[in-house]
Parts: C-alpha cells; structure tokens; sequence
C-alpha cells in the first residue's frame, strides 16, 4: 500500500511539473495535494477517502486536484513522528498530516502546521461541519486556536471472552447482562481481577489480563480511572496526581505479582498479544474498538485466520473500564485521529477543503468507522452507520470517555508514564520507586510546565 501511493506521489508531482501548477485558466491547472496518513492496519480509509474526497473538490473548483497519499500501519509513533519532522527539514513535508490531537500542540509550537480557524469558520455550514460534536473540536484547540480536523474517534472498552466465562458456568444471561454491571458500578476491578485469578485457576486461560505493549493512552486513562487529573485547566500545564499515579502503579504491579500479567507485557509483540486474545488464551484485554475491526481483516487466529463477526459476537465481549471501588463511574478513552495542514503547504486552503470532505462528508464518515471499527465523527449520519450492530453497541461508552492533554511537552509525560509502568511490572523498581523516579524526572524535564500534587 505505502509503495503504491509512493509511485503515485512521485508519477503525480512529475505531472504537476510538466503541465505548470499554474495554467492559463482554471481548467489547465493540476494541483496535487499529498497528504500522510497512518495507524492500524484497518486505517487505510484515512487516504482512500481523501482520494475520493478528490473528486468533489475538482468539481467545486474546476481545478484538476490531484491528491497523493501515503498509508502507514504504524507501530512506533515516535520514529513516525520523526520521519516528519526529516521531511520537513528537508523542505519535503506533505499538505496534510495525519495523527492523534494530542500532536498538535507540538507541531503548532514548532510552526509545522498552521491554524484553520478562518477556513472552518468559512466552511462551517458548505461542509458540514456544524454536525461534527463539540467535544472534538476541543480535541482540535490549542492557545485558542483550531489546528485541525478530526478525523475519527473511538472508545477504549475491556473485551473478555464469553466462551470462557461459560466454562466458568456462566450464564447467557449473566455474559450479556456484564457490561451494564459495570456501567452501573457492580463489578470493580477488583472483581474483574478475581475473576480472571479464578479462569487461571481453572487452567482455562494461560493469563488473566492483557493491556497493550507500547506507549499510548491505555496507561494514562488508568490514572484518571483512579482519580487522577493529567492537565489544570486554568493554567494548561500538565499535572502528575501522586496519589492517583501510585494507584496506578500497583495496579499493574498486581497484576503481574497475581500471575495475571507476564512480567514483559511491554515487550510483547502486538501480533503476539492479538493472537493470544483471539485464540482464547487470556480472558481480558484492555482494547479499543478498532479491534473488533481489525480481528476480522488480519488472521491472527492460528486456525481460523481473520475471525468472522458472527464468531466475535459468540465468542467476545465488550464493556467499560470498571471503576476500582463499588458503586464508582466506569471510565474509557478517546483518541481522536485529525487532519492538519502543514506550513510547508503551497495550497493550504484546498488541502483543508479535501482533509474536511473526506473526514467529514456523510458517506465517507461512515464508511471509515464501519471498517476501521471507529465511531463517527457526525451527529448525524447514513442508515448504514445507524444500522451498524457493534458501533450501536459502543456508542453508549463516549459519555464516560476521556481525551488526553494538548501540550507541546507531553511526549516526554507520556514516555515517562510507560517507563515507570515498564518498571514495576518487570520488577526493576517498586510503585513507591517508580514514582519518585517519575516524579524527579518530569521535574528535570519540565520544570515549572508540570504541577505535582
């Protein structure tokens, strides 16, 4: 995929050359828009769309819009991240640039990419983009500036399999009725700890609890799971919760003292981990609503292959983060995925018109989240999102999500929250040493741009 929209991008500006970006009328000139977009392997409709969002921007313009986009599955956000900033010292960089909100703090304080208050402001009502939520425009502020256009969002639910919670003498009834116990604050995570203890036990699983193997918005949605606030709202400078962080800590140090757990957890490979979770071979795991997706295009499964919906709907539940004490709120996460327009962009407003109608336009909303497993941008949406059996199942978890920050230092918070969870879980420092090692070193690192309560 990544080779073939390559070629395009250079069969495409070669075009671009020979013809004159500039003709003597509108209907002689080509402009092409490049744009890199990335994420998991069920992600490549953040490029096709803006491929097919290409075609009405040609007829709004009658301009010859040729757009040239690059898909990347990518498991190392840092070395993603760096190939741009390369491309931009270079003087290579794309139109659009695709990546989670949480970058756009750093970009725009590095002048990467520029703000696109006037453009939405002047395709607020042509685009649609009145029906995209409130709560995602937010994602895409900084300073008081809009730097983006969502993309997509999704929730980050607990699977667990049904199958093996039969053999554990489960009920039908008792499986579906799950996810509203925890929603209704009745099973914690110490139960969901229990329960899992008890499937090991029974020698029906080789591990309890899986959670994913690099850095990510998994290890910071469990703070705040224990009460933990990652961003003061008055002054915008990150905040590191002791008391909040410590609980976290211990959680993921039970978890591999209790045997639930392997001890190199973060060095898993992800294919290993999905493999091991489609096969049955552990009860839980910390997910996101992209895998539902995902399990049925890759074939993890050793016998199966690339699993079929009916076998997930049998075999695989879903339900929210529990809440570690009874009777407390459940809690998920959202990453919204944005567009930005980069500074390097010779056309910025025709790039933010193709990044807004391919994000935005109705059908091309639905077609991204149906087959990447995502939630809709849109307030309003085509009959086959609406009819979508699991996106309707999910919906309900976007009013216990969370967000991450938007700061132009939060890499280095990020990195230094998984290190220290990489810590306690192989042993190398206790909770109480993690966090004081986490502590002096966002205090070296960030000085007075982090409040430590």
């Amino acid at each position: 995929m990544r080779s073939r929209w390559s070629l395009l991008g250079v069969l495409l500006v070669g075009l671009a050359l020979l013809s004159g970006t500039v003709g003597s009328s509108a209907a002689q000139q080509v402009v092409t828009i490049t744009a890199w977009a990335a994420g998991s392997p069920v992600d490549g409709t953040r490029c096709s769309n803006l491929v097919e969002a290409a075609g009405q921007l040609r007829s709004e313009t009658g301009l010859k819009i040729e757009p040239a986009c690059q898909f990347t599955h990518v498991q190392d956000w840092a070395a993603y991240r760096q190939r741009f900033v390369i491309a931009y010292q270079a003087g290579q960089a794309p139109d659009i640039w695709t990546g989670g909100h949480e970058e756009i703090a750093w970009m725009a304080a590095a002048g990467y990419i520029v703000p696109v208050d006037e453009y939405i402001q002047k395709y607020w009502e042509q685009y649609e983009l009145n029906d995209v939520f409130d709560n995602l425009w937010q994602a895409c502020t900084w300073k008081g500036q809009l730097w983006c256009v969502p993309q997509d969002t999704e929730a980050r639910p607990v699977y667990f399999r049904k199958d093996v919670l039969r053999q554990l003498g489960w009920s039908n009834a008792e499986i579906e009725a799950l996810p509203e116990r925890v929603r209704a604050g009745e099973f914690t995570l110490d139960d969901m700890i229990a329960l899992a203890k008890q499937a090991k036990e029974a020698g029906l699983v080789e591990w309890g609890v899986f959670h994913r193997p690099t850095p990510g918005g998994y290890f910071h949605m469990m703070t705040m799971a224990f009460g933990g606030q990652l961003q003061d709202p008055e002054t915008g400078k990150l905040v590191l919760d002791r008391q909040a962080m410590l609980k976290n800590l211990q959680f993921h140090a039970r978890l591999v003292q209790e045997g639930l757990t392997p001890p190199d957890m973060t060095a898993t490979s992800w294919r290993s981990i999905h493999k091991a979770v489609v096969e049955g071979r552990v009860l839980f795991w910390f997910g996101g609503t992209w895998h539902w997706a995902e399990w049925q295009r890759v074939p993890y499964h050793g016998e199966l292959g690339a699993l079929s919906e009916d076998y997930l709907w049998e075999n695989m539940g879903f339900m929210l983060v529990p809440a570690p004490e009874r009777g407390g709120r459940p809690i998920t996460q959202s990453h919204p995925f944005v567009y930005v327009i980069t500074s390097q962009s010779q056309n910025p407003e025709l790039a933010f018109r193709l990044a807004a109608i391919g994000a935005v336009r109705k059908d091309l909303a639905a077609k991204h989240a149906i087959e990447a497993g995502k939630l809709s941008i849109r307030k309003t949406n085509t009959a086959e999102y609406r009819n979508w059996g699991f996106g309707n199942a999910v919906s309900y978890m976007l009013e216990y999500t969370t967000t991450l920050p938007n700061h132009e230092r939060f890499d280095v918070y990020h990195r230094a929250v998984y290190n220290a969870i990489q810590a306690v879980e192989t042993g190398a420092r206790t909770p109480e040493q993690a966090l004081e090692d986490l502590v002096g070193e966002l205090q070296r690192e960030l000085g007075d741009e982090v409040i430590i309560r």
